[in-house]
């Protein structure tokens, strides 16, 4: 049986239509997502679950007695209040259905006519106080105000930033256990182990999901279907992000074959048409009638994509960035102890820890905005760095999109002069946008700004604080690519753990009480090896684990390479074999007029492809032989 059906919803803005007939529905203890790019409609389509937006039309019928709960991505909350009194607010109904169930089962303890009554609606009750949780309420509130990391009940919500209201809105929606959970943006403002927690929490819970996220590996482990909204329009997929993936190819290869075929026929009845018949009979009306709809059916819209490919600037010195010995408090509590770390070439690392353990201070350390307590951080000489901060403090409210890329009607991507409007466009800014206020903007329309200023630095270290944040999954999917093609070095903040695993070389972890820890390798690797260490710590009996060293990644003392440079060494030497082995196939394309003519882009993007793995092998080639030395010498 279904929690909600939607039918035939219809909702427009001036002469924007968001939805166009949307038509789908939701069975109970389904999880499904709810993807599409920003500006789509995901969130009105939620607000009009909700009862909070009005429809233009269509029919929306939940079931009987089902309630529906509701998570925005601005959760308004009474200052005023507690957090206890808030997180109160999610029991209201728990409590009142206590109260009648213990009052049914006093009843029943007296002889009464009507027992069966009495008996049926305890049966009710106590269904209903199974499904929501209701056994056991304190449990709960304990366990979802400490994985979610909610703090003392007695501080008033208006002490707390935004993203702590949030955890507390999230939270009292999970305790109050509705049938549909609707949920926008649910992993937001949390850390990576919280997300996981959540996941977990969700894939458990007896009701119904509908979500929306950009978190694609918390879509695989939660949802068995997802609802793409593209053009007004709702298509369903089985399974998760993957196999979502999997199927829109798909699709999309298919209605290709088709389309490729409605063009063929069109041509013909288009080659019909200007012959201009003479008679005009029933049959040849019908013809003319089938070439208009033809028509209409071939005109297929088309949406320009991100295009992100960051500007790298000169090559890296020896130096790159390091830590030596770096401290820092901050209100009495220790952030980072000791913390000695180097960046090598190519090095793409995740920084990843609870919030508030002093991630953000560190890149404000390194930036050089906020002094350390102890220790250096120094910065080599030809180290060039990019700065994306998740508070955009970059961006004035002030300014116009045109402005804020800077002086004239162009700019320079790539070696290559480019005018503005064209730029803005590739970021899905239309022309009109041109002269819009920054302060108009969403939350994924300015980290798009930011991303299309930081593309025209002349920068070899990116430095980037949460960049995924309000960033919809197509645009994710262009940065991941973009990031992992950079010749450069990256320090990222993020709690996407499908970004860190696509992107990421390595893990700098925040493990409590000033504690850092690297993890060479991807997040999946990180989590193998610290749920290792772990274990390990924690043999012997004592309960105490083993203190590991402050000092993560120091400058290596001895001759001869260490275990992580043996690793990539071997990984280079493949790579340079790769890479040779395709120039070559590429090389002998060129030469090839039938072969390039064939090939996707053309001579253009083989041409594009050739530039680019030549610079990629010279620095393979000049890191293998900085490693082979390094090798030599021992």
């Amino acid at each position: 049986m279904n929690v909600i059906d939607v039918v035939g919803l219809a909702k427009s803005f001036g002469s924007r239509t968001v939805l166009d007939g949307v038509t789908f529905a939701v069975g109970e203890e389904e999880k499904v997502g709810l993807i599409g790019v920003n500006g789509c409609g995901k969130s009105t389509l939620m607000q009009i679950l909700a009862g909070l937006e009005e429809r233009d039309g269509g029919t929306i019928m939940t079931r009987r007695g089902a309630s529906i709960g509701y998570l925005s991505q601005e959760p308004l909350l009474d200052d005023g209040l507690t957090i206890g009194e808030e997180i109160e607010q999610g029991l209201v109904e728990i409590r009142r259905v206590m109260t009648e169930y213990e009052g049914v089962t006093a009843q029943l303890a007296e002889p009464s006519p009507d027992h069966d009554r009495l008996l049926e609606r305890q049966g009710e009750l106590t269904s209903w106080i199974e499904h929501h949780g209701g056994w056991n309420t304190d449990h709960r509130v304990a366990e979802i105000m400490t994985h979610l990391g909610i703090p003392d009940r007695n501080r008033r919500l208006g002490e707390l930033s935004g993203g702590t209201k949030r955890r507390v809105a999230l939270g009292r929606l999970l305790l109050q256990a509705p049938d549909l959970l609707l949920l926008d943006e649910p992993t937001n403002h949390l850390d990576a182990d919280t997300v996981q927690w959540l996941q977990e929490h969700l894939m458990a819970y007896s009701g119904a999901v509908l979500l929306i996220t950009h978190d694609r590996y918390f879509l695989d482990q939660v949802v068995g279907r997802m609802l793409d909204l593209e053009r007004g329009l709702i298509t369903a997929y089985s399974g998760g992000y993957s196999s979502y993936l999997i199927q829109r190819e798909e699709r999309l290869a298919r209605e290709a074959r088709g389309h490729d075929r409605l063009l063929n026929l069109l041509r013909n009845e288009t080659a019909w048409m200007r012959r201009g018949p003479k008679a005009r009979t029933t049959k040849q009306k019908a013809r003319i009638d089938r070439f208009h709809d033809l028509e209409a059916r071939a005109q297929v819209e088309t949406t320009r994509e991100t295009t992100i490919a960051f500007t790298p600037g000169d090559g890296l010195g020896g130096t790159i960035m390091e830590l030596q010995g770096v401290r820092k408090s901050l209100g009495g509590q220790l952030l980072v102890d000791d913390l000695t770390f180097l960046m090598k070439r190519g090095d793409r690392v995740g920084i990843i820890g609870p919030n508030g353990c002093g991630k953000t201070t560190l890149m404000r350390m390194i930036m050089g905005e906020e002094p350390p307590d102890g220790g250096t951080v120094v910065i080599g000489a030809k180290t060039r760095i990019a700065y994306f901060d998740q508070n955009r403090e970059i961006l004035d409210p002030s300014l116009t999109l045109y402005d804020f890329l800077g002086e004239g009607d162009y700019v320079t991507v790539g070696g290559e002069r480019r005018h503005k409007i064209g730029y803005l466009e590739e970021f899905l800014f239309p022309p009109s946008d041109r002269m819009r206020r920054i302060a108009t903007l969403s939350g994924g329309e300015k980290s798009r700004l930011i991303l299309a200023r930081l593309m025209l630095a002349d920068a070899n270290l990116l430095v980037l604080d949460e960049p995924t944040n309000d960033l919809d999954i197509p645009t994710l999917q262009l940065l991941d690519d973009a990031l992992t093609r950079f010749p450069g070095c990256i320090l990222m903040v993020t709690h996407d753990r499908f970004f860190l695993d696509k992107v990421a070389t390595g893990i700098l972890s925040f493990e409590g009480e000033g504690r850092t820890v690297f993890y060479e390798g991807n997040y999946t690797l990180y989590r193998e090896l610290r749920a290792q260490n772990l274990k390990e710590e924690n043999k012997g009996g004592s309960g105490r684990p083993v203190a590991a060293p402050p000092a993560v990644r120091e400058r290596p003392r001895k001759k001869g390479l260490t275990f992580a440079e043996r690793q990539e060494l071997e990984r280079v030497e493949a790579e340079i074999a790769h890479l040779e082995l395709r120039t070559a196939e590429v090389e002998a394309a060129l030469a090839d007029p039938a072969a390039y003519a064939g090939a996707p882009g053309g001579i253009a993007a083989l041409s594009t492809e050739f530039a680019h793995m030549g610079e990629k092998l010279e620095e393979l080639l000049l890191r293998w032989e900085e490693l082979e030395t390094k090798r030599s010498e021992a």
